[in-house]
């Protein structure tokens, strides 16, 4: 990884949307996500100087970022300059290249601010019905570079139905593909859940902490228990393992350097990997967000990102462990955030 693939990609994070033109053929679809940072926007994933990232497509064609073709080549400008003059647009399987990263249901009860997700409504509940999942998966498992799956869900309903649903979706995905490691991103209530996803199936789990001052996170996260969380997480390196366990850690929504960097050492020191998120900003969030923050979060500087990215990176290798040792989800994607041992 060079130091300009680096610089390159944290600020393409920071801007965090793209122009193309009408006119320049893509090689493949745009990925619309349900969940995750782009979620309610198409997105493109590019792949240049020795790292990968995965842009929202604005249609704004004054945007600072855009893509031309050159010789055959794409390339992004910035503010009107070259910026990258060699990408590579990546197939996305289905939101991530190399794996099917599913999710359940798009609409949920928990009301976070940082989330794209809505709160359900009267309508019917926006939902990935098992039979249309597992076709999903069977035609992601044809491209050349399937490697995993991973769920994740919002919560409709309950947490204990969704629960239910998502356990009984890595029973069926384990059935059909014995040997692919599949990845879970769950909200849990009850401990024992957690060994009820390792015997479904499942490889490694995902549960989120997103924020660390308790104050800031119950203003985030309403709805949410920051105790559970955290005993969630440290029952889940007892049994999934060290190095299989992550958890989402949103940066800049106003918490000091002093408690960002202590969240990041207690959970790298619980055997949790943290996957570092500058927080991104939409049409989708931006009303809660200010709502719960008295005002919007200002994009996170791509000077911050790789900062904080490289004390990220001491941290984990103060506790043993390393981002190479997951097979599904963030940190095999690659794609959203600066990830340690690949991009610093």
């Amino acid at each position: 990884m060079t130091s300009l693939g680096t610089e390159q990609k944290a600020k393409l994070l920071e801007i965090g949307e793209i122009f193309i033109p009408r006119e320049i053929d893509m090689p493949c679809f745009a990925s619309r996500s349900t969940a995750g940072p782009d979620a309610g926007s198409s997105a493109h994933a590019f792949e240049f100087n020795g790292t990968r990232v995965k842009i929202a497509v604005t249609k704004n064609p004054d945007a600072r970022l855009k893509l031309a073709r050159s010789n055959g080549d794409f390339q992004i400008s910035l503010d009107g300059e070259v910026f990258i003059a060699h990408a590579r647009v990546l197939h996305l399987i289905a939101h991530a290249p190399n794996q099917a990263f599913m999710n359940l249901a798009s609409e949920c009860i928990m009301g976070c601010a940082f989330c794209a997700m809505s709160y359900p409504t009267s309508k019917p509940v926006v939902s990935m019905e098992p039979e249309r999942l597992m076709k999903i998966i069977s035609i992601s498992s044809r491209h050349p570079s399937f490697e995993a799956v991973a769920i994740t869900s919002g919560i409709p309903v309950s947490v204990k139905e969704t629960t239910v649903a998502m356990i009984e979706m890595v029973k069926q995905i384990r059935v059909q593909y014995p040997e692919i490691p599949i990845g879970v991103e769950p909200y849990i209530e009850d401990l024992e859940d957690i060994q009820r996803f390792k015997d479904a199936g499942a490889n490694e789990m995902k549960i989120n902490i997103e924020t660390w001052p308790p104050a800031l996170f119950a203003r985030i996260c309403p709805n949410r228990d920051r105790d559970m969380i955290l005993a969630a997480l440290e029952e889940s390196v007892k049994i999934f393992g060290k190095g299989k366990v992550m958890s989402n850690f949103i940066i800049g929504l106003g918490e000091s350097e002093e408690e960002l960097y202590e969240g990041l050492a207690a959970l790298s020191k619980m055997g949790v990997v943290p996957n570092v998120r500058g927080i991104r900003l939409g049409p989708l969030n931006r009303e809660k967000l200010e709502k719960a923050l008295g005002k919007a979060p200002a994009k996170v500087p791509a000077e911050k990102l790789i900062e904080i990215g490289k004390k990220h990176r001491e941290i984990l290798e103060m506790n043993d462990l390393d981002t190479a040792t997951f097979s599904t989800m963030c940190f095999t994607c690659k794609c959203c955030d600066l990830i340690p041992m690949v991009d610093l």
